[in-house]
């Protein structure tokens, strides 16, 4: 006890100095002992004490009770009354200050302890409860909030003191709020109201919310949020209904905003002619618009809940998903872009142009991905035609720089030769015998023929290069075209001991240029007897093979090594050799031969092994008619 501090107020000074004593005995401390009003009011405010013992008789303008009224209202300091008062009317004059005790002397110390306890106890949950209030009231102030009270047999309606300025209102607005209860609700929404609180009156609901529009002092429209708990009487009956009021207009404003923000994103995410996308952290779409199902094929129903792993190209799905770890692990709000292929519905790659970008809320945790895809196919085409063009354009550079090579030095030399031998025959003809006559012109008879076909070859290059070279297709009887080929250079295989052998069926049809199938299949075979030694074989074989024929030279040559095979169709790269027997050649032949092919809508190749010999073959479109078709 010696921690509670009581601060005495008594006028009579020797009753003060025996209730003083009686209290120091006890253990209480006496702070302070005053007689009148005005000076406990004072030491009040400068002791703090823990305890005021009152008498309602004191001196000064002020009685006890009022002393201690006045305390209550402005100090959370307990009161007990200590008084020889024992009349019903003191009595109830002090219980109207709410004292937390009222004794009558002489002071019974253990009757004393007991209201002193409970008075020490009482103020305690008494400043618990205006601290909870406090902060109630402080809470209740930031969110806007304000309480209300609906007595529903007294039909008496209260309110917070604090509710009029919720909306800018005083006291004096609602003075007749009693009995004009609707006097602040829009008018549109007055019906709503009254019959939602109506079914809670009438036992239908133990609660209720509503939001509606409040008519403020300004004149301007807020909304409010009304809330309200039935609270029964022991009939269960409606007794009393306590509910708040919140100002919810800036939530109002700010929801509107977003509304109107989430209404205009829509607009533009629907009607945008850039294919968009929402994707959840997992990779799912969740929304898409038109233009993003026009580019990939599919509907909106269709791609909503599948992962873009699934319509993305395989090749391009690990810098898909690389790029989307990027942008997890960085704090920038900028979207990445990069060029990826999707599978489109039908099996089709469509090339796009994807700019990902990643939504975070306030509290910069990730929500979902949005991604703009531009269909960038046709741009991609042409960029991949462009490249195509710029090394067919180098290939031909590269082609025109051999052409002139050629001309300049491979028509150079034999007529030089030509020159320097028609010269000495001129100058030495009187002296020169008959035979040596027959060899100077034998030997010009070779380079101008070599040089003849020479200028042939290259003439029908250009002419291919050109365009001016026109296909003239026509049914062909490939045996017979075997045959005719095969008189052509049986004289030339017998010169070298070589066994010319042909092998085609005599049913086989193809629709080509006869001259250019002659051409390649002439050049084929005069190679392979360029190239074969005595005692070898060529044979000139034909088969069908599905809706093309494939013909073949095959000789038991010296064969090709893989470093000239790669080159034996380029004339930027060309390749020529002297035959077994020292036979020359343009060394455009082959290059011919696989214009002429591909002009036939055919492909050449070639297989080779050096020392064994050499297979060249070429497909060609067949005829699928009969001869007796052709003949009639």
């Amino acid at each position: 006890m010696a921690d509670i501090n009581i601060l005495l107020v008594e006028d009579e000074q020797i009753v003060a100095k025996y209730i003083e004593k009686q209290l120091t005995g006890a253990g209480y401390k006496v702070v302070e002992s005053v007689t009148s009003g005005e000076k406990a009011i004072e030491k009040v405010t400068t002791l703090n004490p823990d305890i005021v013992l009152m008498d309602i008789k004191i001196m000064g303008s002020m009685d006890g009770v009022e002393t201690a009224d006045y305390i209550r209202k402005n100090y959370q300091v307990p009161v007990i009354f200590l008084t020889s008062l024992s009349d019903d009317e003191s009595f109830q004059r002090a219980k109207k200050t709410e004292p937390f005790g009222y004794l009558i002397k002489p002071i019974d110390l253990k009757e004393f302890n007991r209201v002193v306890e409970m008075a020490l106890y009482k103020n305690k949950i008494y400043k618990e409860l205006i601290n909870t209030r406090q902060r109630f009231q402080i809470a209740a102030e930031a969110a806007k909030t304000r309480v209300w009270e609906l007595w529903v047999e007294e039909d008496k309606l209260i309110l917070d003191s604090a509710m009029p300025s919720l909306f800018g209102y005083a006291q004096d607005d609602i003075k007749d709020i009693d009995t004009n209860r609707m006097k602040f609700v829009y008018d549109e929404d007055k019906e709503y109201v009254f019959n939602t609180i109506r079914e809670c009156l009438e036992g239908k609901s133990k609660n209720f919310e509503i939001q509606h529009r409040i008519y403020e002092k300004d004149g301007s429209i807020g909304w409010a949020l009304i809330r309200g708990v039935m609270l029964p009487s022991d009939n269960n009956k409606p007794k009393r209904i306590i509910g708040s009021a919140t100002d919810i207009t800036e939530q109002k404003k700010y929801e509107a905003a977003l509304k109107k923000s989430e209404e205009k994103f829509r607009n533009i995410f629907e009607s945008s002619g850039t294919g968009m996308a929402i994707l959840g952290l997992d990779g799912q779409f969740t929304k898409v618009n038109n233009s993003f199902c026009n580019i990939l094929g599919y509907s909106e129903q269709e791609i909503i809940g599948i992962n873009f792993r699934n319509i993305t190209h395989p090749g391009d799905l690990e810098k898909s998903l690389e790029l989307t770890k990027e942008l997890l692990k960085t704090e920038s709000i900028e979207g990445k872009s990069i060029e990826k292929r999707y599978l489109h519905k039908n099996g089709d790659i469509i090339w796009a142009l994807t700019t990902i970008s990643l939504i975070r809320d306030s509290d910069d945790k990730p929500l979902f991905f949005i991604a703009q895809v531009q269909n960038i196919t046709r741009r991609k085409k042409y960029e991949e035609q462009l490249i195509k063009y710029t090394e067919e354009l180098k290939l031909l550079n590269a082609a025109k720089d051999k052409f002139f090579s050629i001309i300049s030095h491979d028509l150079r030399n034999p007529f030089n030769s030509l020159l320097g031998l028609t010269e000495y025959v001129t100058q030495s003809y009187d002296e020169m015998t008959p035979l040596e006559i027959k060899s100077a012109i034998s030997s010009v008879y070779t380079s101008s023929k070599h040089v003849y076909n020479l200028i042939l070859n290259l003439l029908e290059w250009s002419m291919i290069q050109s365009g001016r070279l026109a296909v003239d297709k026509s049914v062909i009887n490939l045996e017979e075209l075997g045959k005719e080929i095969l008189n052509l250079y049986e004289e030339s295989a017998n010169q070298k001991q070589l066994e010319l052998i042909i092998n085609i069926n005599e049913d086989i049809l193809v629709y080509a240029d006869k001259y250019m199938i002659d051409t390649i299949v002439r050049n084929f075979v005069s190679n392979s007897i360029k190239f074969t030694n005595p005692g070898g074989k060529i044979i000139i074989k034909g088969m069908i093979n599905g809706d093309n024929a494939e013909v073949s030279v095959t000789d038991t040559g010296i064969g090709i090594s893989p470093e000239d095979q790669k080159n034996l169709f380029r004339i930027e790269e060309q390749t020529r050799r002297d035959g077994t027997a020292n036979e020359k050649g343009t060394g455009l032949g082959l290059i011919l031969c696989k214009e002429f092919i591909e002009k036939n809508n055919g492909v050449l190749w070639v297989e080779s092994e050096e020392g064994k010999g050499s297979r060249f073959s070429f497909t060609v479109p067949r005829y699928l008619g009969t001869l007796d078709n052709l003949d009639k």
